[in-house]
């Protein structure tokens, strides 16, 4: 699948920064999308195909955001495709001439109650959602974000990572090799020929929801803005429960 889109033809000549969302078309990636129209930024909101990333304008257009046509440009792109993702990243990179944050946000959950009810089918739809996707996109969008001195990628993790349940395993070790993914673009971040500036953090919830113990897509996105301001060596390799 190659990559493709609508959207803002001219770069940021305002100075807002450009942050691409994955996952944009989930509650997590709708919300984090508000936040930063509302912040002033310019968002590059990346889906798996045309239909949910036109809903997405029309829920943001119904909440009278009025950045739309200059702040926000939709992608459609497979992000399992390793060579439409450098596609899109070249894509974004012309258009905009610079990327400084990749959210990422693709998500996803498979697992039962029991260890042994984990299937070959689970592994390769999780490895590949939560990992594969993370692969792909910080390796096209790497030397942007370096570039960039003020670089930040997130993602969003869960705290089976740490604390794997039977019925969890597939989940909670995709999780984890997404951290340890992260944890290795935060040490290239860190390296002392790196153009200083960025970070790379991992963002820890329980589970996403409205629950008394869930953490709402609302405070995922206001945590993700304020990423975009905050001290870089401070935040970089950082693992922050939400």
């Amino acid at each position: 699948m190659t990559a493709s889109g609508t959207g803002p033809a001219d770069a940021s000549a305002d100075g807002a920064r450009v942050v691409v969302v994955t996952g944009a078309t989930g509650a997590t990636g709708r919300a984090t999308c508000a936040a930063l129209l509302a912040h002033g930024e310019r968002v590059v909101a990346v889906g798996r195909d045309e239909a949910t990333l036109a809903a997405l304008r029309d829920e943001l257009s119904g909440a009278g955001d009025d950045r739309l046509d200059t702040h926000l440009q939709t992608r459609v792109c497979d992000l399992l495709d390793g060579d439409a993702v450098q596609e899109l990243a070249r894509e974004v990179i012309a258009e905009h001439g610079h990327v400084d944050a990749l959210f990422h946000l693709v998500g996803g959950w498979r697992g039962g109650k029991h260890f042994a009810q984990s299937t070959d089918d689970d592994w390769r739809w999780l490895s590949g959602n939560l990992v594969d996707t993370l692969r792909h996109t910080t390796l096209s969008l790497h030397d942007a974000l370096l570039a960039s001195g003020r670089g930040r990628v997130a993602i969003i993790s869960a705290a089976a990572a740490q604390a794997p349940t039977a019925g969890n395993a597939a989940y909670a070790s995709a999780k984890a090799a997404a951290e340890t993914w992260l944890a290795a673009l935060a040490d290239s971040f860190g390296s002392e020929d790196a153009t200083p500036g960025s970070a790379a953090v991992v963002g820890v919830v329980k589970w996403i929801g409205t629950g008394r113990t869930a953490t709402s897509p609302a405070r995922i996105a206001e945590w993700l803005t304020e990423l975009l301001d905050g001290d870089a060596s401070a935040l970089n390799g950082t693992r922050v429960e939400l």
